[in-house]
């Protein structure tokens, strides 16, 4: 595993509350660098998991499975409940979908979810999601959208990288899955950030929360300019704000 992508945990000794940050497919902790320095600085501890697979090789990354990030989750959630007693749950991408489930599981243990760009419909294929990929391909190195791709994926670059992703992106599928039935059992407040431009993500996937989210509050906030991994900064300060919203100093 890359120490560049390792989990992080940041403590606070007068917080009695933690930020559980769960990154998406192939991506890393690092993603939450700056929203965790925010939750820490605003009076709770954060955490940045690393999922199964992930921070090493393709062929390590092939191996992933549904329930094998599902059950770390569930397992860091746990854990970190013997010493916290409010826990917030923020996923990005195939992370909120992961916050979700571990959100029904430890029912009154989560105090609210947040997720940016949660999919519950992909968009397969699309003129601006191929621009996007070919920017991240052919753009120079100090592209900031580049730049955010890079950084956020923790899977080594290889010749078979396509290959070794076909089976976990299979994966997603069940785990959207689970998440969309486990909807109306969500009890906690629910924050939920979209991107009119995301190039995977379709924005349709907020009315499928709206719609199945039926017994928790929901606010939401789309964004005009970002993309599914790349936020421009006047947006960052945007997610910043209803993050910390969320999640109120721990008592």
């Amino acid at each position: 595993m890359s120490s560049l992508h390792a989990p992080k945990f940041c403590a606070n000794p007068v917080s009695n509350g933690i930020v559980i940050f769960i990154h998406g497919f192939m991506g890393s902790p690092r993603q939450f660098d700056r929203l965790a320095g925010a939750v820490h600085r605003n009076g709770c501890s954060a955490a940045a998991l690393l999922l199964p697979g992930h921070g090493g090789s393709a062929k390590d990354f092939s191996l992933g499975t549904f329930s094998g990030w599902q059950s770390h989750v569930d397992a860091e959630v746990e854990r970190y409940s013997c010493d916290y007693k409010k826990i917030w749950l923020a996923g990005h991408s195939m992370g909120g979908l992961l916050a979700i489930n571990s959100a029904v599981r430890f029912g009154q243990s989560v105090q609210g979810i947040f997720t940016l760009a949660c999919p519950f419909k992909i968009i397969t294929f699309s003129a601006h999601a191929l621009n996007v990929r070919i920017k991240q391909v052919f753009s120079k190195k100090n592209d900031p959208i580049k730049i955010a791709y890079l950084s956020n994926s923790s899977i080594a670059l290889s010749p078979g990288l396509l290959w070794h992703t076909r089976k976990p992106a299979a994966e997603i599928k069940k785990l959207m899955l689970e998440a969309r039935n486990n909807l109306s059992q969500v009890r906690a407040p629910f924050v939920a950030v979209y991107s009119a431009s995301d190039e995977l993500t379709s924005i349709v996937s907020l009315d499928i929360l709206k719609a199945g989210l039926t017994g928790a509050s929901l606010e939401s906030l789309v964004l005009a300019d970002s993309l599914h991994a790349y936020y421009p900064e006047h947006e960052q300060l945007l997610i910043e704000q209803a993050l910390l919203k969320l999640v109120a100093p721990p008592h």
